[in-house]
């Protein structure tokens, strides 16, 4: 798998994205235009983890294809 030229974004499985998380609000969007695009695979990862934890919501990785 090349990881390196890849962007990902987090959707739920209800095909919400997520946007933002600041100061404890979680903001998902149905339009991946507004979804926020990961360059790299460790940060989605890192924040798909926070945002369980935090949120109580599981968040699958997708590749994100212009």
């Amino acid at each position: 798998m090349n990881l390196s030229n890849s962007e990902y974004v987090l959707m739920t499985n209800k095909d919400s994205y997520f946007v933002e998380y600041l100061l404890e609000y979680l903001v998902v969007s149905d339009s991946i235009s507004e979804a926020m695009i990961f360059t790299d695979y460790f940060t989605a990862v890192r924040f798909q983890d926070m945002l369980l934890k935090k949120c109580e919501i599981q968040f699958n990785i997708s590749t994100f294809i212009k």
